[in-house]
């Protein structure tokens, strides 16, 4: 069976799609030395694999604003990945068994700050002395080159899985978010609790310290009664008293 052409291949790919509603689009193993069939109109263009097409180049690689993983394996690039830079969302860029030459040419993807993961394996760079040290810090983003992270661990199967863990962190945040918030209610609403206690408390010593007044003044027999009052009392009892012997 004859290879198809890229435009070809791309056709046959949309299956009646709009340029503009295609997320992923699969076009290995058909023929082209340069990009063609493939425009800015691939708007909404998140993944895109190109293994053994046959590449020379990267000429003319539209812009993709949303395209986030692409497989360039087993194609003949030399180097032109400064086209690669109108696709700002780039995080996996797979070029393995190529003719990349050396880490110069990798200077252009230190401007895709997004790009996380870089594979290079079977190219002529993979051979230099110092290769992962070196090129991990002209493209100081990377999280993971040829499938291994600064730390040894294996990549990820997917870009999903890492994505640098975007998802999971804005999820933290908001469970850290709701948990702050939370806390900050419960503690309101115990200081509000321990308010209405401490009223209810002090109510009832007022309502306790005025009985206590009203059996001072009305019983005649408390020693809290102020001295001028008791003389007062005093009198208005011995007053009484006289009143009494008088009328017996």
């Amino acid at each position: 069976m004859a290879h198809q052409d890229m435009e070809t291949r791309i056709k046959n790919e949309l299956a009646g799609q709009k340029p503009s509603e295609v997320t992923e689009l699969i076009l290995d193993n058909c023929r082209a030395t340069s990009m063609s069939g493939i425009t800015a109109e691939y708007s909404e263009l998140e993944v895109l694999s190109l293994i053994n097409v046959g590449l020379t180049t990267l000429q003319g690689f539209p812009a993709l604003p949303k395209l986030r993983s692409l497989e360039l394996s087993d194609n003949k690039i030399t180097g032109g990945l400064e086209c690669l830079q109108a696709c700002p969302e780039l995080v996996s860029l797979k070029i393995c068994n190529n003719k990349i030459p050396d880490v110069a040419s990798l200077e252009p993807l230190k401007e895709l700050k997004k790009l996380a993961s870089l594979d290079l394996i079977e190219c002529p760079v993979a051979a230099e002395a110092d290769y992962r040290k070196i090129v991990l810090n002209t493209v100081s983003q990377l999280v993971y080159l040829d499938g291994i992270d600064r730390e040894g661990n294996a990549e990820p199967d997917s870009d999903e899985d890492y994505e640098y863990d975007e998802e999971a962190e804005e999820e933290g945040d908001d469970d850290g978010e709701e948990d702050s918030e939370g806390g900050e209610e419960d503690d309101g609403e115990e200081d509000e609790e321990e308010e209405e206690e401490d009223e209810e408390e002090g109510d009832e010593k007022e309502e306790g310290a005025e009985e206590e007044a009203t059996v001072n003044t009305n019983g005649e027999d408390s020693s809290d009664v102020p001295p001028a009052k008791r003389a007062k009392l005093e009198e208005n009892s011995e007053l009484s008293n006289g009143a009494t012997e008088t009328e017996s």
